[in-house]
């Protein structure tokens, strides 16, 4: 995703701090990023019931298991951007135990939850950019 791409170009020259953005995404919170990133694909591609996948529910319990880990790891330290991180990964837990439940009753799991887990991601990605972007 383009939005993982400008996440790692900000964060080339940024503080070190424990409490800044920057340190949080560098000493671990940008491979949560990531892994979202890449989980939202899998739950778009899920939601494709016109193909016939039998990894899809080990994909799903990942993509859980994924979101069990960020939200493990510690909050993103403004407010603002830890509530878009929070409602982020939700949605995605969401999403992710629906498509379980789906594939198990012989259904693909639901677009819809997958969009809007997406639109919160990019919500979160515009204001952590923004806070990393120097003025």
């Amino acid at each position: 995703m383009t939005g993982t791409a400008l996440l790692v170009a900000a964060l080339a020259g940024c503080s070190t701090d424990k409490d800044t953005m920057a340190s949080w995404a560098k000493n671990g919170g940008e491979k949560h990023v990531a892994a979202v990133a890449a989980d939202l694909k899998t739950l778009i591609e899920a939601s494709d019931q016109s193909v016939a996948d039998p990894a899809i529910a080990s994909r799903c319990t990942h993509v859980l298991n994924d979101v069990k880990a960020a939200k493990a790891f510690r909050d993103p330290p403004d407010k603002s951007i830890n509530n878009s991180w929070q409602e982020t990964l939700d949605r995605v837990q969401t999403a992710s135990s629906h498509c379980l439940h789906n594939v198990k009753a012989g259904e693909g799991s639901s677009l819809v939850e997958a969009i809007d887990a997406q639109s919160s991601f990019r919500d979160f990605l515009g204001r952590f950019e923004l806070v990393l972007t120097p003025t």
